[in-house]
């Protein structure tokens, strides 16, 4: 190989070096970048893993009928929220378009909330309507898939009101 054609690899490789990519929760957490959850409040996790197909929009998600944010695939967020119950969804406006998750939360208790979308035919024509659900996932299970996903910033955060 060429002199020319190293340096040219090397200066691509420095180019996409410098694309970087925003921290995961995971390493967030890890650098104490996120405080850990106060005693007197309690910590949803919402995330949404990345896959091929998904449909074109991006579900609000609501917490006791609030607007909260939108969640992307392969994003997560946050929300500190005071003790005790807790009505989670996707849309409440036509509960057939989502699933309902009710929480009760304890001082300092952390839940992990996973968003996952699914296709229903709806009519005659092969149209197809998505519907998302969101559940709470065992924290084992969730810290590992939604560690590795990057925390939605909370100017995001600040737009979910439709």
């Amino acid at each position: 190989m060429s002199k020319h054609a190293i340096a040219l690899a090397a200066a691509a490789l420095l180019t996409l070096g410098g694309c970087a990519q925003p921290p995961t929760l995971a390493q967030l957490q890890a650098a104490g970048k996120i405080p850990p959850v106060s005693g007197d409040l309690a910590r949803i996790y919402v995330f949404r893993n990345f896959r091929t197909g998904t449909p074109p929009n991006d579900p609000v998600v609501y917490i006791d009928g609030q607007p909260v944010a939108s969640i992307a695939p392969g994003s997560v967020f946050e929300r500190d929220v005071t003790p005790g119950r807790h009505i989670v969804t996707t849309d409440p406006e036509q509960p057939e378009y989502a699933e309902v998750t009710s929480l009760s939360m304890r001082p300092g208790s952390t839940v992990y909330l996973a968003v996952d979308d699914n296709w229903v035919n709806n009519d005659t024509q092969g149209s197809e309507t998505p519907i998302f659900s969101i559940a709470p996932i065992d924290p084992f299970i969730a810290r590992l898939q939604a560690g590795r996903l990057p925390l939605q910033s909370a100017a995001s955060e600040g737009q979910a009101a439709p």
